[in-house]
């Protein structure tokens, strides 16, 4: 079964190549290994994650995104779209349709959760007039020439993945926290992430480190074959809090060797206390519109629910 944040999941996301211990002589340096790694988990790994996927993926929403892409030497490219995703209820549903720029308005793509077997990937091509079936193998391409793939699309579920927390020597300090190197985040927990067996994944490790408080992922390095192929990371500034969870409104992925970055930026983002089935088939995917399919939700009564960036 296919899963990796948009983001979208919210989208949605990330995680990096652990690292052999490095041998240091340093005693001092040793001792405070030592205390770090006495430091009690009140929850496991695995449950850390399970935490941060459901602030990504737990409910039923419409989020308004900007993709804007710039690889080094050109400009920024940008693309809008709609996101409604079902998940309060299993399998999951989603359904991307996008609004600009004009050469690829009423582009969609459909995500049908299956628990047993690889998620169904139906991209309509309006130009074409035709509706094209994704296989598993092509979940690792990119997603419109942004720095996503597929896979990053999909909603994430923590029984998917091996997980444990990375060593107190590559944690940081003495509260087995690592100070994170985004600028104003806060510290993070870092936990190496890998597909169970079974599971199909475009990447071969991941390494997230993770709020432990609010269940946020800071950022995520990704490998393929013990390459690093990119990193994920989110603006604390813009995290904000929507219903009971925790949503990163600026993430940031960036790919080194294409010297490519692309910002994911949440324009707004609403609750629906009810997404029916008729969205998600190809009928719809083909025939519909991104009003059409707000028109057929319901919302969440409560304002304060749903979430605009701030400024």
């Amino acid at each position: 079964m296919l899963r990796s944040v948009i983001l979208l999941g919210t989208l949605g996301c990330a995680f990096a190549l652990a690292r052999a211990p490095v041998l240091v002589p340093a005693l001092a340096f040793a001792a405070a290994g030592a205390r770090a790694a006495e430091v009690p988990r009140t929850e496991t790994a695995g449950e850390l994650l399970d935490r941060a996927f459901k602030n990504l993926y737990a409910e039923d929403y419409i989020q308004t995104l900007v993709l804007a892409t710039r690889i080094r030497g050109s400009n920024e490219m940008k693309r809008r779209l709609q996101l409604t995703r079902r998940q309060s209820e299993r399998p999951g549903r989603a359904l991307l349709r996008f609004l600009y720029p004009q050469a690829i308005r009423k582009t969609s793509v459909l995500i049908l959760e299956n628990e047993d077997a690889s998620d169904d990937f139906y991209v309509y091509l309006p130009a074409l007039r035709m509706t094209r079936h994704l296989s598993s193998a092509q979940k690792g391409d990119a997603f419109f020439g942004t720095d996503l793939s597929y896979e990053d699309i999909e909603p994430k579920y923590a029984k998917d993945f091996v997980v444990r927390y990375l060593p107190a020597s590559e944690q940081g300090d003495e509260q087995g926290e690592s100070e994170s190197p985004i600028p104003g985040a806060p510290p993070c927990v870092k936990i190496e992430i890998t597909a169970a067996p079974g599971f199909e994944s475009a990447y071969d490790r991941q390494v997230s480190c993770l709020d432990a408080e609010r269940g946020v992922i800071v950022f995520t390095d990704y490998y393929v074959r013990d390459r690093h192929l990119k990193r994920l990371s989110i603006d604390p500034t813009q995290i904000r809090q929507v219903g009971d969870r925790w949503i990163p409104f600026l993430i940031t992925v960036e790919t080194p060797r294409a010297s490519s970055v692309t910002r994911v930026i949440t324009e707004d983002y609403e609750l629906r206390a009810e997404i029916p089935d008729q969205i998600f088939n190809t009928w719809n995917l083909e025939a519909g519109d991104a009003r059409s399919d707000r028109r057929k939700t319901t919302p969440v009564l409560d304002e304060a629910e749903s979430a605009e960036p701030q400024p």
